[in-house]
């Protein structure tokens, strides 16, 4: 039987009609299609998740995707307040029913947070490519990846329960893993290069039993 991956989407606020739209772009699709798995667009309202809405769709795997996301308190702007409301039930939801979660930059970040850890700024970060190092004896990674985040996370403020498994060259964590349970979280968008890279698209396999 085909396999139900819940996917979470961006907020984009339209000023002129003052109100907040859901959003995912299109290449999430091609991916979980190249994956062969049934993709299932999660919207970002915690009700579905207070009121057990959410058990109908029957989830297999949940991947919080990229965004923008609220740093230090400050957001005001409520789509992203309630994105991040949803966001963190939805972890806790998972963590309860054991449904592995890969998070995907903004997701890696959320999850960090989530667990009480904090994030760092970074400079002349986003916008580039760069190498990574693999601290991973059974992971296979990308050497090379993309990167679009200004906010990171280093080793003195990563939650405990999470292993490192790869950083870039100074040191800034790229990807870490639950210790316990299954939650992977990479900093770079596979669904952004031009073509999957085929290590990315094992490593999602590996996450959701493929």
């Amino acid at each position: 039987m085909i396999k139900k991956i819940g996917i979470t989407q961006r907020v984009h606020t339209i000023h002129e009609y003052q109100e907040h739209r859901d959003e995912l772009g299109q290449n999430w699709s091609k991916l979980l299609n190249e994956l062969g798995v049934l993709q299932i667009i999660l919207p970002n309202n915690k009700q579905i998740i207070d009121n057990r809405i959410i058990d109908n769709y029957d989830l297999d795997g949940v991947i919080l995707t990229g965004g923008e996301l609220e740093v230090n308190g400050l957001e005001k702007n409520t789509g992203q307040i309630k994105r991040n409301e949803f966001e963190n039930s939805l972890i806790s939801y998972c963590i309860k029913e054991k449904i592995p979660i890969l998070g995907i930059c903004r997701g890696m970040q959320i999850l960090n947070i989530f667990f009480g850890g904090e994030l760092i700024n970074l400079k002349n970060h986003s916008g580039q490519s760069h190498k990574i190092k693999n601290l991973s004896r059974d992971k296979n990674l990308p050497k090379k990846v993309n990167s679009f985040h200004d906010f990171g996370i280093d080793e003195k403020r990563l939650p405990k329960n999470f292993n490192i498994v790869a950083t870039d060259g100074n040191g800034v964590i790229e990807a870490f893993e639950d210790k316990n349970i299954k939650i992977l979280g990479i900093m770079w968008h596979p669904e952004r290069n031009k073509k999957f890279d085929l290590i990315d698209l094992k490593l999602i396999r590996e996450i959701f039993n493929l």
